[in-house]
């Protein structure tokens, strides 16, 4: 059976070179990609050697982690279906465990995995290096690359779960997001921060959480001189994956395969998000966010807003960096302002939701849902940057406290103001730049409103976190605290007052979208 699954794998590989010349460049420039990139990582990786040991512990845990978590992630944002799919055995003559064991082994004999071998043999080399003991380094090089495998297995598990095999786009639209909020700060933080006097303390930090995670346990196991809770770790999250695959396994033997993905492989954000009326209001806003003009000149004025500031400063006389402190509260507070009025921008639409009889907690849950899309990956890059230019990594919880409680808080204000206080808006298809006639002041007094109340509400967070940066008093775990139950408490509040609002209101809503 083993040998089998071995021989498909190898197969389903060397398939693109049997195939038009056109796939034959494709698979052989997709492998020199590999070769390249491998080469370079494991040299990057035996160059640690040289490194101080705290710093070539970080690098390893970290890029382990990265590799172990990507591995899970790559199938929700790839079109392809799963080359060991336990499915295509359900009907043969085999047992769950042994097309369990054999799509495992057969999932070693990939391309990724055995660039992760080469990368795992030369991270090893740079551990042993530093003090690692060989057996323990060589059990971690083992059980990263199993845990990579593993992940992958429940990785396309899930997504066929979820049903995200045939909407590459909007799982490439995720993985773009994320990876802008993850690699724009790694990045940033790497290139602002000095490494000669070993690693900083952040990145030990981060270090020691993921090495008690199940990400970086068996990376942990080869970079430390102390190898045996990250290895006991490891070996735990090996056999827990196991069982969960197994089970994966044993399910897809005892239930017939869904016909239905096919044929909803057209309904994009509408078959990703969960099958509730929320889910569905939070797709068709996050259709409306990209494609509409009005919501997309919303968003490219925030950055410009929060910049705008910093050059006068700068030119009175500010230092640089302080000066690179303000454009962070400015967005933060200006990306939950942003949806104060999005019911009037939903036009005549809006009725759909009035007849269908859906609850006020489903329109201001959903409409949400966009709007954090958005604010993830350009929140994080903004505390990277402003962390970077502002030498202020050692407060990075304080500017997240200060980001959370601003854009929380808007959400939630933003809620009960597009419920009570929406004006007419520009029609779709206009330019955003072109606002109707008005007969009251509503248009100018409520977005003001909002924002005011906005930083009101978090100014406790910020001058807290104005004090911790100071260093007049004041903690980073406090301002982090301080900021995410303030943003918390609004935003649920804000939203159970705005679906009361939406509920008893809600013929008289419709009134707005028309005078648009």
């Amino acid at each position: 059976m083993v040998a089998h699954v071995v021989r498909l794998r190898l197969a389903a590989a060397f398939n693109p070179l049997v195939r038009s010349w056109r796939g034959r460049v494709r698979a052989m420039l997709v492998l020199l990609a590999v070769i390249v990139g491998t080469g370079f990582a494991s040299w990057g990786a035996l160059s640690l050697a040289a490194a101080p040991a705290e710093t070539a512990r970080v690098a390893i845990v970290c890029a382990g982690s990265i590799l172990a978590g990507g591995f899970f992630i790559a199938p929700f944002a790839s079109s392809r279906a799963d080359p060991v799919d336990p499915a295509a055995f359900a009907l043969l003559p085999v047992s769950p465990w042994q097309v369990a064991a054999s799509t495992v082994i057969g999932g070693v004999f990939g391309l990724p995995v055995l660039a992760v071998v080469c990368f795992d043999i030369a991270c090893a080399l740079a551990g042993i290096a530093h003090g690692a003991p060989p057996p323990a380094a060589t059990a971690g090089a083992v059980m990263h690359v199993i845990t990579c495998v593993l992940a992958a297995r429940l990785g396309y598990a899930l997504a066929v779960r979820v049903r995200l095999g045939g909407r590459s786009r909007e799982g490439g639209a995720l993985g773009v997001l994320l990876g802008l909020a993850i690699v724009v700060p790694a990045t940033a933080y790497a290139f602002s921060t000095s490494w000669h006097a070993g690693a900083p303390a952040l990145a030990l930090a981060v270090a020691d959480a993921l090495a008690f995670s199940p990400l970086g346990a068996a990376s942990a196991a080869m970079s430390g001189a102390d190898p045996i809770v990250p290895i006991l770790l490891a070996a735990v999250t090996v056999l827990l994956a196991s069982l969960a695959w197994w089970l994966t396994v044993r399910r897809v033997f005892a239930t017939q395969p869904e016909g239905r993905v096919q044929q909803e492989a057209g309904l994009g954000w509408l078959a990703l998000m969960p099958r509730t009326a929320a889910g569905a209001i939070g797709a068709r806003g996050i259709l409306y966010w990209a494609t509409d003009v009005r919501y997309l000149a919303n968003i490219a004025i925030i950055p410009v807003a929060g910049l705008l500031p910093v050059v006068p400063l700068v030119i009175a006389g500010v230092p640089p960096e302080t000066a690179a402190l303000i454009p962070l509260p400015i967005i933060a507070g200006f990306l939950g302002w942003v949806a104060h009025n999005d019911l009037a921008y939903d036009s005549e639409a809006l009725w759909m939701h009035l007849v269908s009889g859906v609850r006020g907690v489903s329109d201001r849950a959903g409409r949400l849902v966009p709007v954090v899309l958005v604010a993830i990956p350009m929140l994080s890059v903004t505390i990277a940057l402003t962390a970077a230019f502002a030498s202020a990594w050692d407060y990075l919880p304080a500017l997240t406290g200060v980001a959370l409680a601003l854009f929380l808080s808007g959400l939630g204000l933003s809620s009960i103001s597009s419920a009570a206080a929406p004006y007419a808006v520009a029609r779709p298809g206009d330019s955003p730049f072109r606002q109707p006639q008005r007969v009251s002041a509503r248009g100018a007094i409520a977005p003001g409103v909002v924002l005011f109340a906005t930083f009101a509400v978090a100014m406790p967070t910020i001058l807290f976190a104005f004090s911790t940066v100071a260093g007049s008093g004041g903690s980073n775990a406090g301002t982090l605290l301080l900021g995410a139950a303030t943003g918390i408490v609004v935003l649920v509040g804000g939203v159970l007052i705005g679906a009361i609002v939406f509920d008893r209101r809600g013929h008289r809503l419709v009134e707005v979208g028309r005078a648009a």
